[in-house]
């Protein structure tokens, strides 16, 4: 059943439609990863922030992350742990915060 689904997917990300939505995307989001703030690399991506598979060619703006590479990865991460523990986020902040300390 995932196989199909992941087939099903890649089939959808080789159409027209979406290649259309995505370079719409491009321009709507300025080039930029939203969450870095940096300009998008080759291999960019269109996060899906909707994860139900049934709702994956629903092309919704809103829906819709323009992110690099990396940064997607790390949303995915991070999520799965976010879904349990939301805290996640402020134990996160605090090591930033203190390596910056230690590292100015």
């Amino acid at each position: 059943m995932r196989n199909r689904a992941q087939k099903s997917k890649r089939a959808f990300r080789k159409s027209k439609r979406w290649k259309d939505f995505r370079r719409k995307m491009f321009i709507t989001c300025g080039k930029v990863d939203k969450i870095t703030g940096h300009r998008l690399k080759k291999g960019w991506q269109v996060h899906h922030r909707d994860l139900s598979e049934e709702h994956y060619e629903q092309l919704a703006p809103d829906n819709f992350l323009c992110c690099n590479n990396l940064t997607h990865k790390v949303i995915h991460w991070l999520f799965t742990y976010y879904q349990e523990d939301p805290t996640i986020i402020d134990r996160l902040r605090e090591e930033m915060e203190v390596m910056a300390t230690i590292n100015t």
